[in-house]
């Protein structure tokens, strides 16, 4: 249980760093207008948003409702991997410096790394939880 604690804090930290810096990038670069720059906020606000919400789990703000329990952290998991998934290899085979690409295949290696993990390590919990409920039941 600790570990995936340890997990969700980790992956919502680094979430909030990713995600922070580029809506800070956004705002800064005066290239990006209007539309581009609302898609690419809504986007970043998303992810703040679900880790805002997934890091309420461990917080007990639902109640009963502890990790393993709960489809919160798999839908931010799978939304991690899935986002840099697709936008990984598009900043890949697109046309950007190496540094660039660098810099962003880093950022999705670490994203999806501590996605897997934690869903994972959140499923686990799920499956012992359901398998000591159902070992109570049998008694």
């Amino acid at each position: 249980m600790q570990r995936t604690v340890r997990l969700l804090w980790l992956l919502v930290g680094w979430t909030a760093i990713v995600w922070v810096g580029r809506i800070r990038n956004l705002v800064g670069d005066a290239d990006i207008t209007g539309g581009a720059r609302a898609w690419r906020i809504v986007v970043a606000v998303l992810f703040l948003g679900l880790a805002a919400v997934v890091a309420t789990v461990p917080l007990g703000l639902w109640h009963r409702r502890p990790l393993g329990s709960t489809r919160l952290v798999a839908i931010f998991c799978l939304w991690t991997i899935a986002f840099w998934s697709v936008r990984g290899a598009g900043l890949l085979l697109g046309d950007h410096e190496a540094g660039f690409k660098v810099v962003h295949t880093v950022l999705a290696g670490v994203s999806i790394a501590l996605a897997v993990l934690l869903q994972r390590a959140d499923r686990r919990l799920a499956v012992d939880a359901a398998a000591h409920r159902a070992a109570a039941d049998d008694r």
